[in-house]
């Protein structure tokens, strides 16, 4: 934990996979499944470098390293995800952050690397759809995060400049677009995530408790 807030916060984001919903896990094993349909086998080296990544970038790091028909993958891939999503668990402790905040009227917003069909279906669940001022998911975006765009895009969508916003993610590309996109960045990494390089983090917390005493 290296930086303290200086300016005043005016709004919050969320990402969505890792930090409201452990989609992570499903993610993976719905990868795992795929490649395996089709002949390929990943190894535990593989792992994280397949989590927390947008479709596109997914694309590219699996092309990069083997030869397979992508669209067919990603059909059988897909299917598995959502034929398993409703199992998904969420991170109760932070779905009643988001209450808490929403209840004090700080200015909410999720930004997504992942669909808005998927994500609606997955904060209604919950009851918090409605508590985010702003949702910025793949459809809003040419480029992904480690891309600072989605993050950019949220902040002039609220209104707001980067520099007061406080960003809530769980990976090393996530830190990477709300720093370069000019955003305080606190990390909670989780299971998958955990061996990656936080270095640009502005917090590295192990709990979302640990932001009671600073958001609320």
């Amino acid at each position: 934990m290296k930086n303290q807030k200086t300016t005043e916060v005016k709004a919050i984001i969320f990402d969505r996979d890792g930090v409201i919903i452990d989609t992570d896990t499903l993610v993976l094993q719905s990868i795992l499944f795929g490649l395996k349909k089709i002949g390929v086998n990943a190894t535990e080296n593989d792992i994280p470098l397949m989590t927390g990544k947008s479709i596109d970038a997914l694309k590219e790091f699996l092309s990069s390293k083997w030869n397979f028909n992508f669209e067919e993958f990603r059909i059988i891939q897909k299917k598995y995800f959502y034929e398993h999503i409703e199992d998904a668990p969420y991170f109760l402790d932070t779905i009643d952050f988001i209450k808490k905040l929403h209840r004090q009227n700080k200015t909410l917003a999720l930004t997504t690397s992942a669909g808005i069909e998927g994500t609606m279906l997955i904060l209604k669940k919950v009851g918090i759809s409605d508590m985010f001022k702003i949702i910025v998911a793949k459809e809003d975006c040419t480029r992904f995060k480690s891309d600072p765009e989605p993050y950019t895009i949220t902040a002039n969508k609220l209104g707001v400049i980067p520099e007061d916003c406080v960003v809530i993610e769980d990976s090393e590309i996530g830190v990477k677009a709300a720093k370069n996109a000019h955003m305080y960045c606190i990390v909670i990494p989780n299971k998958h995530t955990k061996s990656q390089d936080f270095s640009l983090a502005d917090k590295i917390i192990s709990s979302i408790k640990d932001l009671e005493g600073i958001l609320l």
